[in-house]
């Protein structure tokens, strides 16, 4: 069975454990004791750590500059530790908005095929403390929450249970999917509930993407939808999805009323004030 990590950004507490797996790494550049990445923690030097069920498995070290994530240091103490802090670098990005990530490697055998397997290709090489280097690059997918299209029927009947074949008709107003690229991992609908109020569904998103802002994210698509169409006010369930985000759902002002949290757009007219105007 693979090993399941989590992956966390790194504190001069990792110390011991991360300087153990860089000494035994032989990698140039990378701190060589606990003093020093307790150094490079605390001056501006970035590292994101994978944890398994017995401790620190990897590190690698992480920076942005001019709209590119940059890495190297990548060292795993356990198989696939490194795979996952990769990937872990590259959500950062997305999440942030950056299209390119870039790693700076010794081009040594297997590492450049090791990154070939991961999606990034050599556009460069040099020398980084008398060692040869390459620099690999990947395009990274732009995450976006945009409205359905009938590509994407099959997606969206998985995630929600219903009949494809409806959206495969054409786009339903009111419908978003969250998309990674051209897969989409998200879907969200706006409904009509009568009298000026929207109803809008809990966002259903691929687990492997949750803890990412990407729900609250379509919760605001949709909350945009209802308002520039008319409505006073939007509903949204309250329940275990939407509960797990609701700190950024009140920052969107949105206020949890029993069962359901309210985002009113406007104070709909009295019936006194529809008379006399």
């Amino acid at each position: 069975m693979a090993r399941r990590f989590s992956t966390r950004l790194g504190t001069t507490d990792d110390a011991a454990d991360v300087a153990h797996l860089y000494v035994q790494s032989g990698l140039g550049d990378a701190p060589a004791s606990a003093g020093d990445f307790e150094r490079m923690a605390q001056t501006g030097h970035a590292f994101l750590v994978a944890d398994d069920e017995h401790g620190v498995a990897g590190v690698v070290r992480f920076h942005d500059d001019d709209g590119i994530t940059w890495f190297d240091l990548l060292v795993s103490g356990e198989p696939g530790a490194g795979r996952e802090l990769v990937a872990a670098v590259c959500r950062g990005a997305q999440d942030r908005g950056i299209r390119l990530a870039r790693a700076v490697a010794e081009d040594t055998f297997p590492l450049p095929e090791y990154f070939g397997r991961l999606g990034f290709l050599p556009i460069g090489r040099g020398e980084r403390a008398g060692r040869p280097t390459v620099t690999l690059e990947r395009r990274l997918p732009l995450l976006t929450v945009r409205e359905q299209r009938r590509a994407d029927a099959s997606a969206i009947g998985e995630l929600t249970g219903e009949d494809p074949w409806v959206f495969e008709q054409g786009a339903r107003p009111g419908w978003f999917v969250a998309a990674d690229g051209d897969t989409v991992v998200g879907v969200i609908s706006v409904g009509d509930a009568g009298g000026g109020l929207a109803r809008i569904s809990a966002p259903l998103l691929d687990e492997r993407y949750l803890g990412r802002g990407l729900d609250a994210w379509m919760v605001e698509r949709a909350s945009v939808y209802a308002e520039t169409n008319g409505y006073h006010t939007a509903e949204l369930p309250a329940e275990p999805r939407t509960n797990a985000i609701r700190k950024a759902l009140e920052d969107r002002f949105w206020v949890l009323h029993d069962d359901r949290y309210l985002r009113v757009y406007r104070t709909p007219p009295s019936p006194e004030a529809e008379e006399y105007g």
